[in-house]
């Protein structure tokens, strides 16, 4: 049963709220955070407060005035204050600094940086670290940053490495462990430069994951070598070409039409996946025979020669339903998802394992071989060094038209091996 002045505390709610006209001073209760509390005098105040017993006696913490204290953060610290409550904690004994970093948890960090990021964080990334977050780092979602430990950090990475600990029954997984770690870093180093306390301090001084590094500690990773070779390219093309008469059953938004092309397209473009998915049709310009792929890893432009496969692809592609994407999806106005089922009935054709980045390799190592150069090579797959010492590399500019003759050689090599 709702209770007396239960409201949703939004800005629309809390600007529009009738003031007393008396010395009383009605308080309100916030439906989204059962504790979080506010009252209102009739000189239009408004505080926040979080009222509970705590040892037999009742107590009261503010949390601060409205607007100065937005709504967002008046939950945060209610929610700290009445996890405080729960342990039999007094929070008025409490700093107000010490509180503001008692609201700034795993979870709640995660979701600012995801947001502050934007579109600037690749929808995989975000994946990647979700379920970081949800299953290494699961049980410290709610932990605030300011109480994880350097120990801490070094004990889950271990666990993680060796499938030890909380993580007995899994495999161990040194790529994950440095992955975990990688993730933790960017948090803290998000949370270190965002938030500040009134003095314009920052409330995380410090970066725990550090002692990875003080301690040499990241696991070895094995550099992924995997393509397909020369002499499987005809037996994979030839596999993929059946994929649609083996794979007539799968929803229509992993068509294996649709995949077989995908597929075929990051062969012949040593393209990222997500480059190829999201690609459209305003991005193709059939009269110069060039596509350009918008939304990169790099976050730039780049415009590539289109070579007499891949208009075969696109000519394939065509549709007139309106589907502004290349590789079309089931929904409308949708790209295709990430073709997992068809990747598996593939592998189940052809008789070997692949993935999308062993056919990106598998472009990259003929460009190799053909003798081009490295900032050809690098404009091709959209690669930006991180080698601040090549000054070179500033002065090279490449236009589409330079790409296209070594475009045309890496297409024609491939070609040659499925013939």
């Amino acid at each position: 049963m709702p209770r007396k002045n239960e409201i949703t505390f939004t800005k629309k709610t809390l600007d529009n709220l009738e003031l007393p006209t008396d010395t009383s001073r009605p308080v309100y209760h916030d439906t989204v955070v059962n504790g979080l509390d506010l009252r209102v005098t009739r000189k239009g105040v408004i505080s926040f407060f979080v009222l509970r017993r705590i040892n037999g006696k009742v107590k009261r913490t503010t949390l601060g005035e409205y607007p100065s204290t937005t709504i967002p953060q008046a939950r945060d610290e209610a929610l700290a204050v009445l996890g405080l409550i729960s342990k039999g904690i007094n929070p008025n004994s409490i700093k107000k600094e010490q509180l503001s970093k008692l609201t700034l948890t795993l979870e709640k960090v995660f979701e600012d940086y995801k947001r502050s990021r934007g579109t600037n964080l690749e929808e995989s990334t975000i994946k990647g670290y979700s379920f970081i977050i949800n299953n290494q780092l699961g049980d410290w979602k709610k932990t605030p940053l300011s109480e994880i430990k350097r120990s801490m950090i070094e004990d889950r990475f271990l666990e993680v490495t060796h499938g030890t600990g909380k993580f007995i029954d899994k495999d161990g997984s040194p790529t994950r462990a440095n992955t975990m770690i990688r993730v933790l870093r960017a948090l803290y180093n998000y949370a270190m430069g965002q938030y500040v306390d009134a003095r314009e301090e920052p409330l995380i001084l410090h970066n725990p994951t550090v002692i990875i590094s003080h301690n040499k500690a990241w696991n070895r990773e094995k550099p992924r070598t995997g393509m397909v070779k020369e002499y499987n390219l005809k037996e994979w093309y030839e596999g993929i070409m059946k994929l649609p008469e083996h794979d007539k059953n799968l929803a229509k938004e992993n068509s294996s039409e649709v995949a077989r092309d995908f597929f075929i397209f990051i062969l012949f473009t040593g393209m990222r996946r997500n480059e190829v998915l999201t690609l459209k049709w305003e991005d193709i310009d059939l009269k110069d025979k060039t596509f350009t792929v918008g939304k990169t890893k790099n976050h730039e432009g780049l415009r590539l020669p289109l070579t007499w496969i891949l208009l075969d692809i696109l000519e394939r592609r065509k549709n007139d339903n309106g589907n502004p994407y290349v590789f079309e999806g089931e929904k409308p106005n949708s790209h295709l998802s990430p073709p997992k089922k068809q990747i598996e009935k593939a592998r189940e054709i052809i008789g070997f394992h692949f993935t999308n980045h062993d056919l990106r390799r598998t472009f990259t190592t003929t460009a190799h071989r053909l003798n081009f150069g490295k900032y050809t090579l690098d404009r091709l797959i959209n690669h930006k060094t991180e080698d601040a010492r090549d000054v070179t590399a500033r002065y090279v500019i490449l236009d589409v038209e330079d790409l296209r003759e070594p475009m045309n050689q890496i297409t024609e090599s491939i070609w040659s091996q499925i013939q």
